[in-house]
């Protein structure tokens, strides 16, 4: 199969000043041009300027450089040109790591693709390879995203994300009061987030190109882009790696991670682009042979236990496939045979006797929607763009599925036809997926969004207040997210709840009390308040954020053991108009 392409974010140039930035590309190059003998070098000379193509994504692209000392060239488009910085330690992925990033001229877009030799003798003479590119958007994404960066690079704070294929996520820019005017010095950071990875130095395991597979010994020496190049060492894991069928302890689980999805603010409408149903479930990623199936949860627990007829469907599968398969989906409660809502899996979640698991296979029944391919016997898909990971997955389930493995819906270019379908059926929502875009493991990106029509996500749990007049066990759940390592209170959740999950949640309470709030600002609620340790994620449903950032009429949904209390975050969320506007 044909290796993949980057992914493309969202942020766009539009508009008359894009065009006039574009037409002034040429004075900005002056500098770079002036220090390049074009007769010599390879380098683009930039003399196509780029024109205003309407809608098109900002890109980045970050290039190791051998040259007098080893470097790594850090370039954003803006303005018609790459805005450009030498990083001499190149990124890192650890928040409290601050890099020094020291600003250059200006180059050219066509810069972008260039990977080989410049000349001895000239200026940067040595080896350029591409180690990463991609698209960015300004953080938080704006529908006017080129004006935000130009204003806040201005200023000398430029906060931006990127969506490449090795390094994603919030990142900053800050300009510091050293070096020269023309050249001043940044500083290049990380922040927290989901991409984050303290620690980890992301430069020194990852040594080949993103578009080559090349080493820079090899780009030096001449030799050919390796076929078939994998563009980080995740992704150089081979099958065998990933899933063998022997291994049964969860120490030896395979080190595939879900991909993510970021919140969108309105509905692509650009080409390239499929629509799928948001299900309202538990996402796994499912390793199935003929004798043996593991449904892993994000925070790596197994439900094969609590789901035995989606076991028997997925081993039936692999057998049936001759071959070990993992797929990525959602496990739902089947509600008059259709996906119904999360509040129908709760009973399920945490029984562990088998008489009550085989029981509630019939009275509360629920099915595998499949939705992506990781693995298809030998072969490691995650590299392939999503129109050949869905081909694969629709070959293998062809004739295959059954009441509880079941292929998700997808509807490529059809953002009306599932926005009516989800308005209709009372979805929380629904997700757009670029269709040129890898399977990014473990990073939560611009290539797939989740468009809400309901206003709900997960929060930590940190207390709870007494209960009032005839209810038992508690009153209400305070609850908060994660700003970086402060636990932030959110407001307090008490309906939505029935006799049973009072009961079933303040079970799980009373074993993780404190004497302390966990709380960065306590709350003072009308009722005597226990505090526990931040390990219980609940899902809430509301109507929206005051402005002093707190929850307004919170509905508990449900408990998430599939969800890790530390990746808890504030999520945007954007006005429904666009999604409206795109149903009418």
């Amino acid at each position: 199969m044909a290796t993949t392409r980057r992914t493309r974010a969202r942020t766009e140039r539009v508009g008359p000043k894009a065009a006039g930035s574009a037409r002034g590309a040429t004075s900005k190059l002056r500098t770079y041009r002036k220090k390049r003998h074009f007769d010599t070098t390879p380098e683009p000379t930039g003399a196509t300027e780029r024109a205003a193509r309407g809608r098109h994504p900002l890109q980045f692209v970050i290039q190791k450089h051998a040259a007098s000392h080893l470097h790594f060239d850090f370039r954003l488009e803006l303005d018609g040109v790459m805005k450009s910085w030498a990083v001499p330690k190149g990124p890192s992925l650890d928040p409290s790591v601050k890099r020094l990033a020291m600003q250059v001229e200006d180059h050219p877009i066509e810069y972008n693709a260039f990977e080989g030799i410049i000349p001895k003798g000239e200026y940067g003479g040595g080896t350029v390879m591409i180690w990463d590119r991609g698209t960015y958007t300004s953080d938080p994404p704006s529908p006017n995203a080129e004006e935000v960066l130009r204003r806040n690079y201005a200023s000398g704070d430029l906060k931006f994300e990127l969506d490449g294929e090795r390094l994603h996520g919030s990142w900053v820019l800050v300009r510091t009061k050293r070096g020269a005017p023309d050249k001043p010095q940044w500083l290049l950071i990380k922040h927290r987030d989901d991409a984050a990875k303290p620690g980890e130095d992301i430069v020194a395991d990852v040594v080949t190109s993103a578009v080559s597979g090349r080493t820079m010994d090899e780009i030096a020496e001449g030799k050919r882009p390796r076929r078939g190049r994998k563009s980080s060492k995740t992704r150089e894991t081979p099958a065998r790696a990933v899933w063998h069928s022997s291994r049964t302890s969860r120490r030896d689980a395979p080190a595939l991670e879900p991909m993510l999805a970021r919140v969108g603010s309105e509905v692509p409408h650009d080409d390239g682009w499929t629509f799928e149903p948001k299900y309202d479930g538990i996402r796994v990623l499912a390793y199935a042979t003929a004798d043996q199936v593991r449904l892993m949860t994000r925070n790596d627990l197994d439900k094969s236990k609590q789901f035995p007829e989606i076991v028997e469907a997925l081993e039936e599968l692999a057998a049936r496939a001759r071959r070990p398969l993992v797929l990525d989906g959602e496990i739902v409660a089947l509600e008059r045979g259709k996906p119904g809502r999360f509040q129908g899996l709760q009973s399920r979640l945490h029984v562990q006797g088998d008489a009550d698991i085989k029981r509630l296979v019939d009275d509360a029944p629920a099915a595998l929607m499949a939705f992506d391919m990781l693995l298809d016997g030998d072969e490691v898909l995650v590299d392939e763009p999503w129109t050949e990971r869905r081909k694969v997955l629709e070959l293998r389930l062809r004739n295959r599925t059954g009441a509880h493995l079941r292929l998700g819906d997808s509807a490529p270019g059809g953002a009306r036809e599932m926005l009516r379908k989800a308005r209709a059926a009372g979805w929380e929502g629904i997700m757009a997926k670029r269709t040129d875009a890898p399977y990014a493991m473990g990073q939560r990106s611009n290539a797939w969004l989740k468009l809400k029509l309901e206003r709900r996500q997960e929060f930590v749990v940190g207390g709870y207040t007494e209960p009032r007049k005839s209810r038992q066990y508690f009153g209400a759940l305070l609850v908060g997210y994660y700003d970086g390592d402060r636990l932030v209170y959110a407001g307090h959740v008490g309906g939505g709840f029935d006799q049973e999950s009072l009961r079933e949640v303040h079970a799980q309470l009373v074993k993780l009390g404190r004497k302390t709030s966990p709380f960065e600002n306590p709350p003072k609620p009308n009722e005597p308040a226990h505090w526990v340790r931040p390990a219980l994620v609940v899902e809430v449903k509301f109507n929206e954020w005051t402005a002093d950032g707190i929850l307004r009429q919170p509905v508990f949904v449900g408990t998430r053991d599939d969800k890790d209390p530390a990746t808890v975050t504030r999520e945007p969320t954007p006005g429904r108009a666009a999604l409206e506007e795109a149903m009418a």
